[in-house]
């Protein structure tokens, strides 16, 4: 779900506040991504969401979304509408192991 080895070097790297607030930004904006995809949006704009998550999460070791992300290369709109639903429940997912890291 979550590179701890990234997530430890992005930490030694810029502190654990701005890690917090950068993960905080990261998932706001792909929680407002997910609710903009779905059936209606065109091929062009899915793939384009579907790199905004994955380039983002690869960068922040958020394994769970990236590979949720590299699997969302869908057909129709059906089938996007199932990858949406599949990349809003790594998001959760990965929110909440984000949380308890934050936490230990």
């Amino acid at each position: 779900m979550i590179d701890r080895h990234r997530m430890d070097e992005l930490e030694a790297e810029i502190g654990a506040e701005d890690l917090s607030f950068i993960l905080s930004v990261y998932l706001d904006e792909a929680r407002a991504m997910l609710d903009r995809m779905g059936p209606a949006l065109d091929a062009k704009g899915h793939a384009r969401a579907v790199h905004f998550l994955r380039s983002g999460a690869l960068n922040m070791g958020l394994r769970g979304i990236a590979a949720a992300a590299e699997g969302a290369e869908c057909g129709g709109p059906a089938d996007r509408l199932g990858c949406t639903d599949c990349l809003r429940r790594a998001l959760s997912a990965t929110a909440e192991a984000i949380r308890d890291r934050q936490m230990a």
